[in-house]
């Protein structure tokens, strides 16, 4: 629920405890921070060492400060933190901001500390925050040089060190409020974002995520950011068990491995950058406040290699770009020279003498035609001063600047070394972006954003469906694929015809009932069948079913099952499983044998509608396999999806009992799907998916 941090990051009085006369010690950097700011708070730093700091009265006693404060910055060593928070509750805070770090002990008496109190707390090992809008900063990591001006970015931060670098670099970035959140004992993410959505100028949510506490709340908070048209970008290490060791080690978090974030991503509409540049230029292009419905984007260039490099990285990242029309193209030959091609990307240098008008003619051309959503000029903006020709094409650039559609500069590399003409295209109104792949990236990001929806609310199992569940999982038998499969069909995914017999002659009479080809697997507690030669494929008449039968009884028991043979289609796997942080969580995969080495595979939160679904096999590599070729009826994608659906029902609704399930595989064919093989394990103690191997282990 959305808690008021006006004491946090709106106090009217801060006492700084711990304060120092140094140079570069916390304590002395935040008084400055403090001050820094016009018209900011008023300042108690608390101290026996000095008389004054940076001009500031100081305390000897925190009791001699003259009014009750509504902030306690906690400076002091790890040894005092406890008692002078004590000290800032006394004398009125209603939050703290604690920068060094504590031990578990110690940390839990601050948060109870706190709590009773009813005070906010930030930290501990909190670097702090800035408050560009309001004018507040409580950190020791502000940048020498003048505050860069208020913008619309809420940066939130898991990380000490991009919280220095972000209020540091790059003054295109344009932030309302930065928070490093250090160990978020109390003040979180879920707090910050929902700070972030009450601040009108809010246009965009940027977030270094490490880890999520509480994954309900987390979602809710999302949800608001989606339903406003508020656009969250991620950057989220830790997919692979190595990072998320080092994360668990440095910052003493429990990173959620990428099956809970990748099913987080898709619900609520997250932006995921794989890098910090991305990050950074993504967060850039969205601040802007630019828009793109529909249509491409249309790309000027002033090089053949950059137009060709421009098609390729359009295509990796799947951003479209405008065909323009006959009438368009018909213009840009009256401008080009005749050996160059009016297609969009346009390169459109050949010597020509006024180069800004040049540009800007051309530009004006392309932002004309009716598929034109966005307007991008490529070329080395940040090269030295004394190179003329990027001048002049920043100067055709910015005459399109603040006209009825966007227009953008995109740097072709990342190698700037001179910024100002840069920063003069960023005053005059073009947001410049660094570096074709990057740029690119982000612009894909701002399309995929704009194009997508929410998904619609998934309908629960029907009180039919229920007790047909239920009734199934009263008779389940843990490791036994009957009871198991007759679980999958109650919760609504077709399974294949089978019985479990004990002997040849049950198992000749199941065949000729089923009818040939058969499977014939063992039925005993085996959890990988194949692992073991425990499954006998395309046994086509009772001669071969005498011959599978007495193999499997004799090396691993009696009980078989024997089942239809399904030929043809496509291997999936189907997965669901309990998450401690993300909850009911379900997977579809590639399947078979190639499942665990393809790892080819989607995750979402349970439950799933049939739209996500439909997405979720969409994202799958294997996807195209799926499509109609060369006369070959494509795969019933519905159907996967409803199967999907219906297993997420059953996870979701039945996550006290259920603690994994595994359908693999699931046969995916143009009429259907049918459910081949199914382990499923009941609760018996919480399941960890911190562990990628453990994840996977369940899943696959």
């Amino acid at each position: 629920m959305k808690r008021d941090l006006t004491p946090l990051f709106s106090p009217s009085s801060v006492a700084i405890f711990g304060a120092s006369g140094r140079e570069g010690r916390p304590g002395y950097e935040i008084v400055k921070a403090l001050k820094s700011f016009p018209g900011g708070p008023r300042i108690y730093p608390v101290t026996p060492s000095y008389q004054q700091i940076d001009e500031v009265r100081c305390y000897a006693d925190f009791n001699d400060i003259p009014e009750k404060i509504d902030l306690g910055v906690i400076a002091s060593g790890p040894a005092r933190i406890v008692e002078d928070a004590a000290s800032a509750i006394s004398i009125g805070a209603r939050a703290l901001h604690v920068i060094g770090d504590l031990g578990a002990e110690d940390g839990d008496r601050l948060w109870v500390m706190a709590r009773e109190a009813g005070a906010l707390l930030l930290g501990p090992n909190s670097i702090g925050f800035v408050d560009f809008l309001g004018g507040v900063a409580s950190t020791w990591a502000m940048p020498p040089e003048n505050h860069r001006s208020p913008g619309s970015i809420a940066l939130i931060l898991q990380s000490g060190a991009l919280f220095s670098y972000a209020n540091s670099i790059d003054p295109r970035l344009k932030f309302s409020t930065t928070v490093h959140l250090g160990r978020e004992l109390d003040v979180d993410v879920v707090d910050m974002i929902y700070r972030a959505l009450s601040v009108e100028e809010t246009r965009v949510i940027g977030i270094y995520l490490e880890s999520v506490g509480d994954s309900k709340a987390f979602g809710e908070a999302l949800s608001l950011a989606a339903s406003r048209d508020v656009p969250v970008v991620v950057l989220a290490p830790g997919r692979t068990a190595e990072a998320a060791e080092a994360i668990a080690t440095h910052a003493g978090r429990m990173a959620g491995g990428k099956a809970p974030l990748e099913a987080i991503i898709r619900r609520y509409r997250l932006i995921e950058c794989i890098s910090l540049d991305q990050f950074w230029c993504t967060l850039h292009l969205l601040s802007s406040g630019i828009r793109f419905d529909r249509g491409g984007v249309a790309i000027v260039t002033d090089s053949g290699a950059q137009r060709a490099m421009a098609l390729d990285a359009a295509s990796r990242v799947k951003l479209p770009l405008a065909r323009f029309s006959k009438a368009t193209e018909a213009a840009l030959r009256e401008v080009l020279a005749p050996e160059l091609s009016p297609a969009n990307p346009v390169d459109i240098w050949a010597g020509e003498k006024d180069v800004a008008g040049h540009v800007a003619n051309c530009l004006s051309t392309v932002l004309s035609d009716d598929d034109t959503s966005v307007g991008v000029v490529v070329t080395e903006f940040g090269v030295p001063a004394a190179d003329t020709f990027s001048t002049r094409i920043a100067e055709g650039v910015a005459r399109l600047a603040g006209g009825a559609k966007p227009v953008l500069a995109i740097g072709f590399s990342t190698r700037h070394f001179v910024s100002d003409r840069i920063m003069g295209l960023e005053r005059a109104g073009v947001p410049v972006l660094d570096g074709l792949e990057t740029s690119f990236a982000a612009l894909a990001h701002l399309h995929h954003y704009r194009a997508s929806s929410s998904y619609p609310t998934p309908p629960g199992l029907s009180d039919s469906r229920r007790l047909q569940v239920e009734s199934a999982l009263a008779k389940l038998t843990p490791n036994d694929e009957a009871t198991t499969l007759d679980l999958i069909e109650a919760a609504g995914i077709s399974t294949v015809a089978r019985a479990t017999v004990e002997s040849l002659e049950e198992a000749i009479k199941a065949a000729g009932a089923i009818g040939y080809p058969v499977v014939v697997k063992t039925a005993e507690a085996v959890a990988h069948k194949t692992e073991v030669g425990g499954v006998w494929l395309d046994v086509t008449d009772a001669g071969r079913l005498e011959e599978a039968y007495a193999d499997l009884a004799t090396r691993i028991g009696r009980r078989v099952l024997v089942a239809s043979m399904v030929k043809g289609g496509v291997e999936l796997a189907l997965g669901a499983v309990i998450d401690p942080v993300a909850g009911p969580m379900v997977m579809v995969a590639a399947g078979g044998v190639k499942a665990e080495l393809l790892a080819d595979r989607q995750f979402a939160l349970a439950p799933v509608s049939e739209d996500e679904a439909l997405d979720m096999v969409q994202a799958l590599n294997i996807s195209p396999t799926l499509d109609p070729y060369r006369g070959k009826p494509g795969i019933d994608r519905h159907a996967i999806a409803s199967a999907v659906a219906s297993l997420s029902r059953l996870i979701s609704e039945h996550s006290p009992t259920i603690a994994a399930v595994d359908i693999n595989p699931i046969i995916a064919t143009p009429h259907g799907v049918v459910a081949v093989d199914a382990l499923v394990s009941l609760k018996a103690k919480p399941v960890d998916l911190c562990d990628d191997r453990q994840q996977e282990t369940l899943l696959v």
